[in-house]
């Protein structure tokens, strides 16, 4: 969420998050710190949120980023919940990037469903190893068709 404020200077970034001590340092406030540290505290807004439930209207945002997230949903239900509702809050016209190291044709394949365009699905190279080349991490790239264009 930071590099994504940071790539987009005249624009906010909100983050949802469960904020479980399931990861080292996964606290708001280590997150808030981070974002004065980069210089986009002032854009960022965090959010107590479960990523198949997001609390946002339909196409709230122009662009929705998750990196190394929807794996940590349990069962292929939560996850295609997850990867639904991060297409529900994209505005027409939006841009979704999914990064991940499992399931990326399932993430894909339900974005078909819903009506995105433009879906692809690449390897992002060794920087982005999951403790290694047994678990790659892949990007599900996909637009949000116009109003009209789309069903959700």
């Amino acid at each position: 969420m930071l590099r994504a404020a940071a790539r987009v200077p005249g624009g906010d970034a909100t983050g949802p998050d469960l904020w479980t001590a399931d990861q080292s340092g996964n606290r708001a406030e280590a997150t808030l710190a981070n974002a004065a540290a980069e210089g986009v505290g002032d854009r960022v807004t965090l959010v107590t949120a479960d990523m198949r439930d997001l609390p946002f209207a339909d196409a709230e945002f122009d662009v929705v980023v998750s990196s190394l997230a929807v794996h940590n949903i349990p069962g292929d239900e939560g996850r295609t919940l997850a990867v639904r509702e991060a297409f529900r809050v994209l505005k027409p016209g939006g841009r979704l990037r999914l990064a991940d190291f499992r399931n990326a044709g399932r993430y894909a394949a339900v974005l078909r469903e819903c009506g995105a365009a433009d879906v692809q699905v690449y390897d992002l190279g060794w920087r982005f190893w999951y403790g290694g080349p047994h678990a790659r991490t892949t990007m599900v790239a996909a637009t949000r068709g116009q109003a009209g264009d789309m069903t959700s």
